[in-house]
């Protein structure tokens, strides 16, 4: 009960509070550094549910990318943003997989190639598509080099066994170009930020 509430905690509370002496301890130091116009530029070896080495930088760089942080053994928070996420991406006037891809990147080192594949057929099969979101693990290190190029800043709590850390999706082309924190997103801030980070197409009404 006491993680669930943790979890919780982290969704109502101000990411103000979270640097400040007040800050609980599983809380300190955890929130989004704004670091808006920032390129990766070096590389970062991550691997998917098939242990296939992708060099990050030969895929965001190809086109509109969403970003999101998650470990997926995480009780609540996680499942809750990769829902979200799915559910604007499917009232969305962009198509995933034509106009923007998604990847979401594991914090947890330990993450199984079971997860990435699960959560992976899971979402794809929602949305009905085939490709254009990939679920993807690295090691300790690599994950800091990628987490602290975006700003996302968690804390792994030995304790509990699991992680603090914010929500948030991130959208990059080229450099960061905006972030929404949560676990649900506006359509129409969502569309904004996919059209910002890169001039598509032109869009009809529906």
């Amino acid at each position: 009960m006491m993680r669930f509430l943790l979890l919780l905690l982290v969704i109502i509370s101000s990411y103000s509070t979270l640097y400040s002496n007040e800050a609980p301890f599983e809380f300190k130091d955890v929130g989004i550094e704004n670091k808006i116009k920032s390129a990766v530029t070096e590389n970062i070896y991550l691997t998917d549910e098939y242990n296939k080495v992708i060099n990050l930088n030969d895929v965001i760089n190809n086109k509109p990318t969403i970003i999101n942080f998650v470990y997926l053994n995480c009780p609540l928070l996680c499942h809750l943003l990769l829902d979200g996420l799915t559910e604007v991406i499917k009232e969305s006037n962009y198509k995933i997989a034509e106009d923007y891809q998604v990847l979401t990147i594991s914090i947890d080192p330990k993450e199984s190639n079971e997860n990435l594949n699960s959560y992976k057929r899971k979402y794809l099969n929602q949305l009905n598509i085939n490709n254009g979101w990939l679920f993807l693990k690295g090691t300790e290190k690599e994950i800091k080099k990628i987490t602290t190029n975006f700003g996302f800043n968690y804390k792994y709590i030995k304790r509990t066994n699991d992680y603090s850390h914010p929500s948030a999706i991130f959208f990059y082309n080229n450099k960061i170009t905006n972030y929404l924190e949560g676990v649900t997103f506006d359509k129409k801030t969502f569309d904004y930020s996919v059209m910002t980070s890169k001039p598509i197409r032109i869009l009809k009404k529906r």
